[in-house]
């Protein structure tokens, strides 16, 4: 045999070799892994607050009651017992981890907020709002102590607080949400003095912060609207004529309070380096809605024709006046960070939807409204809810050469529930 034909078939066998070396491991680590997949699968599922009560027993026994190391664990098992709706055994973890907090850091320091936060969580869901004010007091207390009450600082710290009272607006009676609604404007004040001390307009948070600041005094006017001002014992909605004029008055001071935050929404984007015409034309437009939706026809027409003449100044002014102006839109003034309304305004109706036609008059009042084809399933007093709906509703209306004028429009509602 010749040396090249002995080295052809010494490479076969190597070859071959490496190949059955590679299934061995291969098939290894299937088996291993098979093996690892079988015991899990026999493993207990675990449960976390079994967890966390076994690791804050260990901490304890090795090193003390007031380890540095137990707070987290008392967060994490107040946590997993909020989520199992244990909101007592909850608030009790909170408070043994904050104690603990304070024993080690100080009664003023800053790593108490997160337990704070959640014991206001966990009062408001045991029916306990003073205890969960007490508890937004003190980590607003501690953190004053920490910035000083006028510092830019403070800001994301009221954002916390606003975003609470707000989130729980909806889950009190009407007068526990005023209540929410009084303190909320409390903070608005307090950050808008901060905003006009502190950041200047051409921030790039600054247009944002005005605009929430404005949605909340629509937010206010509404709920007093929807159901009026409780007197001061926060017993009795006013009523009758006197009551009229007061809800009148305060209407107007809500008005005046968002018409000043939405003016310095277009201040701010004038003043920002990378505004561009189209979010300045949106803001004097937002200016004008604000101006509509409070009876202020004249001024709502000036500012929506100035919105239109803006977009001369931009690239394709035609087909943004289009786009932007050529159809009505309904005005929302939503505090959620993320608007998801029941009424949404697509090219298609899908199978949980009702299409509902209208005409949007050049004040923006919905005329004509008729729903069409509605399931037979939907009683009477459902529709009337949703024609009422819509009736309420205030709408942008189309802009031709700058003046309102009266148009037709479609939106779509989410099909209420029919009812058994």
């Amino acid at each position: 045999m010749s040396t090249k034909e002995i080295i052809t078939k010494m490479s076969a066998i190597y070859k071959y070799r490496l190949f059955i070396t590679f299934l061995i491991s291969v098939l290894g680590i299937f088996s291993t892994v098979s093996q690892a997949q079988t015991i899990a699968d026999q493993q207990p599922a675990s449960d976390p607050v079994e967890d966390y009560i076994d690791a804050i027993d260990t901490v304890e026994a090795e090193y003390s009651s007031y380890s540095t190391e137990l707070s987290d664990l008392y967060l994490g098992l107040g946590k997993s017992l909020y989520s199992r709706q244990n909101y007592t055994e909850a608030r009790q973890a909170f408070q043994r981890g904050m104690q603990i907090e304070r024993v080690n850091y100080g009664l003023n320091s800053l790593s108490q907020a997160p337990y704070l936060l959640s014991i206001a969580d966990t009062e408001s869901f045991l029916g306990n709002w003073d205890k969960s004010k007490e508890a937004l007091e003190n980590f607003y207390n501690i953190n004053i102590k920490a910035y000083g009450e006028n510092d830019v600082r403070m800001l994301p710290v009221l954002d916390q607080m606003l975003d609470w009272y707000m989130d729980s607006y909806d889950e009190r009676t009407a007068n526990g949400g005023y209540a929410n609604l009084v303190i909320s404007e409390r903070i608005a004040m307090r950050m808008q003095f901060i905003l006009q001390s502190d950041m200047p307009l051409d921030n790039p948070e600054s247009p944002d912060r005005y605009r929430r600041l404005g949605y909340l005094q629509y937010f206010i006017a509404n709920h007093i609207k929807q159901n009026g001002e409780p007197s001061k014992s926060g017993m009795t909605i006013s009523t009758g004529n006197s009551g009229a004029r007061a809800d009148d008055s305060t209407s107007h001071m809500h008005f005046r309070r968002g018409k000043v935050a939405l003016e310095k929404v277009v201040e701010s984007l004038v003043q920002q380096e990378d505004s561009s015409a189209v979010d300045q034309a949106l803001a004097i437009a937002e200016l004008g809605d604000w101006y509509l939706v409070f009876g202020q026809k004249f001024s709502a027409a000036e500012a929506y024709q100035l919105a239109y003449d803006v977009l001369e100044e931009s690239d394709q002014p035609v087909a943004l006046r289009e786009e932007l102006f050529s159809k009505p839109r309904m005005i929302t003034f939503k505090m959620d960070k993320q608007p998801n309304s029941v009424a949404v305004e697509t090219e298609e109706l899908s199978a949980t939807q009702l299409q509902v036609n209208l005409m949007v008059s050049e004040f923006g009042v919905p005329m004509n409204i008729a729903v069409l084809d509605p399931a037979e399933d939907l009683s009477k007093e459902q529709l009337h809810a949703l024609r009422k709906e819509v009736n309420e509703q205030r709408f942008r209306p189309r802009l031709n050469l700058g003046k309102t004028e009266q148009a037709e429009m479609t939106i779509f509602y989410d099909k209420p529930t029919p009812k058994s």
